[in-house]
């Protein structure tokens, strides 16, 4: 068998979990396949091992549907070929035919289920229930291939759809039938979350122990503590978080300084620890560890976006210890990573222009801007693109250039149910309050919108992730209209003051971007 044929045979093992973004307008023609043996079509194919990604209706289909037709092996040429077939139903948007395949695909290996590709055609389709069905019958094996990013999608998915009850049903039925055990432990905490959610609604206050032991994320805790889903459950929850959360960020800190030791390279490893030290208040510590990617960078190796998030955290960490110019150098060094050879730059240059414009230097902060549009326009999601429509917003008007918002206000409108805080605070930094409680009120009255709306209503000292923000907030709408108030207080508590984040506490007060 030729060097050619066994990458072909590779590279069926080696299939995507989602399509990728850019493809050739114009392909090359194709030489006649049907005058070709086997060996021809592997070496075509071979030739460039991510054409058939990038022209998967030109190029993927055909030349895997005549390979697999001359191949000695078939059956193996067979995933290859379906795959390139979803790429393609991808590109010319017949999701419901991608979804068939992925169907299709998942009966030939159970074992390799292709959650991710079947999870982003049922976003595609808003079909939450296929996305359920899928779920549900994954076996042990398969239910160890579910990414954690994959499961966030679901369960977005299921909130956009009114279905989150659902989900949640399915992740308690996981772990009263000892299935959890077989997923990765990624994603316990947000399956018991789930689950948490379900045993609230079924009063199985029975549960709650056991699922709060794999929840330990402060951040979970801020949810839990303070959205009322989870009130039957208050009592347990505060036990366990303890004052100013301070129990539960040292045991997150402990559990992610342990799964980095036992995989040092692994470089989600390392972001997560270092965000476990920032949300705990060890600002210090989350900074020393991030900078510990620049002996990885000593030994020529190359930046990954989990050092990238963790760089991040070091400069979040700065402005909490109050120093911001440092800060600003790594956010700058960050800035300067190539986004055509690492897409994922886009959420730091976002970050970055956002960082200054919450800060209120507005000059700094619009021109930073410009590089975030530019990295967002082939990179970033509508939801990227909102942040900075409305960094742009409020810049414009702070620096008396209200008139240059207008693009940025009408992008937030038309897209309001992407981000609604976003499109709030846009609205609000050119005093349009009525419009902006009027959206949220909608919302929140809204069963597939109020999840997320809830978290507009987030105060800076509740937000362990970000530098706090001089940008007007959702919350600073609630004394002047008293019946966005009453709603919100139907799904949330204020978060009592014994609880409130030592992280919070522990920052340094700004002149730029004072504490709210």
């Amino acid at each position: 068998m030729t060097l050619a044929f066994h990458t072909v045979l590779a590279l069926t093992g080696v299939l995507l979990a989602a399509p990728l973004a850019a493809r050739d307008p114009a392909p090359e023609p194709l030489p006649d396949l049907a005058a070709m043996d086997a060996r021809g079509i592997a070496e075509l194919f071979a030739r460039d091992k991510n054409r058939w990604r990038r022209e998967p209706c030109s190029f993927g289909v055909p030349v895997t549907k005549a390979l697999e037709a001359k191949a000695p092996t078939p059956a193996q040429i067979k995933p290859l070929r379906l795959f390139a077939e979803a790429l393609c139903a991808d590109d010319e948007k017949r999701y419901a035919d991608g979804a068939k395949i992925v169907a299709e695909l998942a009966e030939l290996n159970p074992d390799d289920p292709k959650t991710g590709l079947a999870l982003y055609f049922a976003n595609r389709l808003d079909d939450a229930d296929a996305m359920i069905a899928h779920l549900r019958g994954l076996d042990n094996a398969g239910l160890g291939t579910l990414d954690r990013d994959d499961f966030w999608g679901a369960v977005r998915l299921a909130r956009r759809t009114g279905r989150l009850a659902a989900l949640d049903a399915l992740a308690l039925e996981w772990v009263e039938s000892g299935k959890f055990a077989f997923l990765d432990t990624a994603l316990y905490e947000v399956v018991a979350m789930a689950g948490l959610r379900a045993a609230a609604l079924a009063e199985r206050g029975d549960l709650a122990a056991g699922l709060l032991v794999s929840i330990t994320s402060p951040t979970s805790y801020i949810d839990m503590l303070t959205q009322r889903t989870y009130a039957p459950f208050w009592p347990a929850i505060e036990a366990r978080a303890g004052a100013n959360l301070a129990a539960i960020g040292d045991e997150h800190v402990r559990l992610a300084r342990a799964r980095l030791t036992n995989a040092p390279e692994d470089r989600d490893r390392f972001s997560e620890a270092a965000h476990a030290l920032h949300y705990n208040g060890q600002f210090v510590e989350a900074a020393a560890l991030a900078q510990r990617w620049r002996e990885r960078a000593a030994r020529g190796k190359a930046i990954e976006e989990g050092d990238a998030w963790a760089l991040n955290i070091e400069a979040y960490a700065y402005d909490s210890l109050g120093q911001p110019e440092k800060a600003d150098a790594v956010f700058d060094e960050l800035a300067k990573v190539d986004p055509d050879e690492h897409n994922w730059v886009v959420n730091f240059v976002i970050n970055r222009a956002s960082r200054l414009v919450g800060q209120g230097r507005w000059q700094d902060g619009l021109k930073a801007t410009d590089l975030a549009r530019e990295v967002a326009k082939s990179q970033g999601s509508t939801y990227a693109k909102l942040i900075i429509a409305a960094d742009r917003a409020c810049a414009f008007q702070q620096l008396g250039r209200a008139q240059d918002a207008q693009a940025e206000l009408a992008y937030l409108r038309e897209n309001w149910k992407q981000g609604l805080a976003l499109t709030a605070r846009g609205l609000m930094c050119h005093g349009f309050e009525d419009e902006a409680a009027a959206l949220l009120l909608q919302a929140l009255r809204d069963d597939g919108l109020r999840e997320t709306t809830l978290s507009a209503f987030e105060t800076d000292e509740l937000d362990l992730f970000y530098t706090a923000t001089i940008l007007p907030q959702a919350t600073d709408l609630l004394e002047a209209y008293p019946e966005l108030a009453a709603e919100l207080s139907k799904h949330v508590r204020p978060m009592p003051e014994a609880f409130i984040p030592q992280a919070a506490l522990k920052r340094v007060n700004r002149t730029e971007g004072a504490q709210r």
